[in-house]
């Protein structure tokens, strides 16, 4: 049985975590891992993490998703002790994996969806510019003019003796 998600396009801050769904004894390799979440279309796949977590040592899954993906610990709280209770192997997939596109991924046996989770991302706020700042009006006068023809008239001079050089480098190392 295969878990369908459809991931819309431009979705952005989002992070899923996969439990790997491994017999003992008999490890699935990284590409059956990723061929797993039948993903119909292509991911950036140094987006996707997949790793062990004895790999983390004495750091939870859940300290690690709020530290390395910037999950608020409130949207973990009730997802807290089945996050750290998991053994072996997780897939971390972010949003960014799907490089905006809208995609459809049947999830196979080999990963169990644990959890969706929002990045914790500070809205955006413009200040006022500072007094006097941005105070004026511009006017036509002034404007750049079109190149005065003495700075033409230097820069072909230029290139045409950047082009003689280089036809007498090749004279000369041609005749040796």
């Amino acid at each position: 049985m295969s878990t369908v998600l459809d991931i819309p396009a431009q979705e952005a801050h989002v992070v899923r975590v996969f439990a790997v769904v491994e017999e003992a004894g008999a490890p699935l390799d990284d590409a059956a891992v990723l061929r797993a979440l039948g993903a119909a279309g292509d991911l950036r796949s140094e987006e996707i993490e997949l790793f062990d977590l004895t790999d983390l040592q004495d750091m939870p899954l859940s300290e690690y998703l709020t530290e390395g993906h910037g999950i608020a610990a409130t949207d973990l709280r009730d997802m807290r002790g089945q996050l750290d209770g998991l053994k072996g192997r997780v897939l971390i997939l972010p949003s960014r994996a799907f490089q905006g596109q809208a995609m459809k991924m049947r999830v196979g046996g080999a990963l169990r969806l644990v959890g969706r989770f929002e990045e914790d991302v500070t809205p955006v706020s413009f200040d006022s510019l500072p007094a006097g700042g941005a105070h004026g009006t511009l006017s036509g006068e002034g404007a750049p003019s079109e190149t005065p023809r003495g700075m033409r008239r230097a820069a072909l001079a230029l290139v045409a003796l950047l082009i003689g050089a280089a036809v007498l480098v090749l004279v000369l190392m041609g005749g040796s």
